[in-house]
């Protein structure tokens, strides 16, 4: 059985960074400037997930659909709230996640990815 990839994407405000953790295959994708306001990372969500749409694709190719832990660098500040979670779930869903996860904090090594996506519930 063929498992499916497993991409880590960081979203900052200027910058979509994407990688594969099966390839090793890294892509950025810039953003557009109205994708983001100074309070949060998606403000335009129809920029926004044709952004993360492009991301993925940059970075996987396979048939089936890869498990996704997005992770917000900036504009965290606060803590997130439920909607922005539920956003970034829908942003990786849309982009073609058939497992997606979020997770708030230190950037993960490769090896704690697959668990963070695992672990992941909407609070």
């Amino acid at each position: 059985m063929l498992s499916a990839d497993t991409l880590y994407i960081q979203l900052f405000a200027t910058r979509i960074v994407a990688r594969n953790l099966r390839s090793g295959e890294s892509q950025v994708v810039q953003r557009d400037p109205k994708s983001a306001s100074p309070r949060m990372l998606v403000a335009h969500f129809v920029t926004s997930q044709l952004e993360m749409k492009q991301a993925v694709q940059s970075v996987h190719r396979g048939l089936r659909g890869p498990h996704v832990l997005l992770h917000p660098m900036e504009r965290v500040e606060g803590g997130v709230t439920q909607v922005e979670f539920r956003v970034l779930v829908e942003l990786g869903r849309g982009a073609g996640g058939s497992r997606v996860g979020v997770h708030v904090g230190a950037p993960l090594a490769d090896e704690a990815v697959p668990q963070a996506i695992r672990d992941f519930q909407l609070p």
